[in-house]
């Protein structure tokens, strides 16, 4: 493989701009940007993963060298206005980390505003963890013109648009199994308008066990 060089205008070489430039292009390979990662471990009590940036560094020989694991980032949780949208991240998994202009290690314990902790400036140290499942996600055509939210194969999905047949606004639902489950006491379940269901009601059919809700 040959080793990458940045391409070089022949009119500098030997001269002040041509070297300012090459000083310039040597500062900003130290300065941390973004870079695609794999998560190794995730704790999502405390929303921290640790993950393996996948862009090695190349010696001057060619050689690849692997870049260090980065622990304990924070998972950009999408939220706002009391709701937060979450998911159960796994080994192996892809995003992206993103470096935050400063550090950012005291603004953690605190989430309220902080001085740096250090002089790090740029650095995949005080970065964010930007989940992406890139080029692994089930799109089909029955999906297009929907938003959708859904497994990796499909089988468990909600998706929201228009009915290109009826022109109807939709919010379909699909999985083996859809648990309503009001909050105790004073939860219950409203239906304004019409109900139609297709298939068997009630005891008709055997009751499937319902899944415990998960905490959260």
């Amino acid at each position: 493989m040959t080793n990458y060089n940045p391409n070089i205008d022949p009119a500098n070489n030997g001269t002040l701009v041509g070297t300012i430039e090459f000083a310039y292009q040597q500062m900003i390979k130290n300065t941390d940007g973004m870079l695609p990662a794999t998560v190794i471990s995730y704790d999502r009590t405390t929303n921290r993963v640790m993950v393996q940036l996948l862009i090695t560094l190349v010696t001057t020989d060619g050689t690849q060298v692997p870049r260090p694991t980065v622990a304990s980032l924070p998972v950009l949780v999408l939220g706002g206005g009391g709701f937060t949208l979450s998911f159960p991240l796994n080994e192996g998994d892809l995003g992206w980390v993103m470096a935050n202009d400063r550090d950012i290690s005291l603004f953690l314990q605190t989430y309220a505003q902080a001085q740096p902790n250090t002089g790090r400036v740029k650095n995949f140290s005080d970065g964010l963890f930007i989940p992406d499942i890139m080029k692994t996600y089930n799109v089909t055509e029955a999906n297009n013109g929907y938003v959708t939210l859904a497994n990796k194969n499909g089988l468990a999905s909600i998706s929201i648009g228009v009915n290109p047949t009826s022109m109807l606004n939709e919010v379909n639902i699909k999985a083996d199994v859809i648990n309503l489950i009001p909050n105790a006491t004073l939860g219950f379940v409203n239906i304004y308008g019409q109900l139609a269901v297709t298939g068997p009601i009630g005891a008709t059919i055997p009751p499937v066990p319902p899944v415990p809700f998960p905490p959260g």
